[in-house]
């Protein structure tokens, strides 16, 4: 609920400095907060790390938006279907992969799970940054 609450000021945010800075931003505020899901012991630290990460997810969210039309102006909508299938995709095979490291690593393995935030995290930076080389950031 907080990430879709967070998306609607995110969409500002992109409205104002652009869709790959935004992103750039919220992915690594969401970095952050994973990689203080990894390797935090305490429950309160964690809470605050998953807040983070919620934080950082909506305002991508509403990144992604802010760069689909200006990536494929010419199918918007079709490329929007694209955007959320792969979303609702990601929702179904990440909480699989983080119970798999609960089972392989025992009660430590919620923990550990955050690394596959942390992996898509710097994968999506990745792309961004090569985004950033294209005319689709010009003016964002």
């Amino acid at each position: 609920m907080l990430t879709s609450l967070i998306r609607v000021w995110g969409g500002g945010v992109s409205d104002k400095i652009g869709g790959a800075r935004t992103g750039v931003l919220a992915l690594t505020v969401m970095l952050i907060g994973a990689l203080v899901m990894t390797f935090s012991h305490a429950y309160l630290l964690s809470l605050i790390g998953e807040i983070v990460m919620a934080f950082g997810m909506g305002v991508a969210n509403a990144a992604v938006f802010k760069l689909v039309p200006q990536a494929v102006p010419e199918a918007v909508g079709g490329a929007t279907g694209w955007v959320g299938g792969l979303g609702a995709f990601g929702g179904f095979v990440i909480p699989p992969l983080l119970g798999l490291f609960v089972q392989h690593y025992g009660g430590s393995g919620y923990a550990l799970g955050f690394l596959i935030f942390i992996i898509l995290s710097v994968a999506a930076l990745t792309i961004l940054r090569s985004f950033g080389k294209t005319a689709c950031t010009a003016g964002t």
